[in-house]
């Protein structure tokens, strides 16, 4: 089990969770699989995990600190700065998109409509970062 790569997803809304849960169980992906439920249960979780996360799916809108301002926490954090972070919404409009990439987002996806969808999608995304992608190590300061 801890050969398996680490995912966080931060997702407020259950039924996607359910959905993306669903999903990946459906999925040809083998990962350890996280769930926040927001942006400061996962600032909980990343500052307790035993091991690098190799992935963050984070929601762009979430309630009280959003995904955005979680991205930035992330993006200042020596230990967590390099964590590739895919953020995800229900509205893909360019004004989103943009903001997120100019935060320090990885990618941007368009949360899908219906589990096939979300099924494509975690093949596709987990096949990227999990096995084409190449990241920096983690270096001491990383892992405190």
């Amino acid at each position: 089990m801890a050969d398996k790569p680490l995912l966080m997803v931060v997702e407020d809304d259950p039924d996607h969770r359910f959905i993306m849960n669903w999903s990946y169980q459906k999925s040809t992906q083998l990962c350890s699989l996280l769930f926040a439920e927001d942006a400061e249960q996962a600032l909980l979780y990343l500052d307790d995990l035993p091991t690098y996360p190799s992935l963050m799916l984070l929601d762009y809108q979430l309630p009280g600190l959003d995904g955005v301002e979680l991205l930035k926490q992330i993006r200042r954090s020596a230990k967590w700065k390099y964590l590739p972070v895919v953020m995800f919404s229900q509205f893909p409009r360019k004004e989103i998109i943009e903001h997120a990439y100019e935060n320090g987002a990885n990618a941007f996806v368009t949360k899908p409509q219906d589990r096939g969808d979300f099924l494509h999608i975690w093949n596709t995304v987990f096949d990227f970062w999990n096995k084409h992608s190449q990241l920096p190590k983690a270096t001491d300061d990383m892992r405190r």
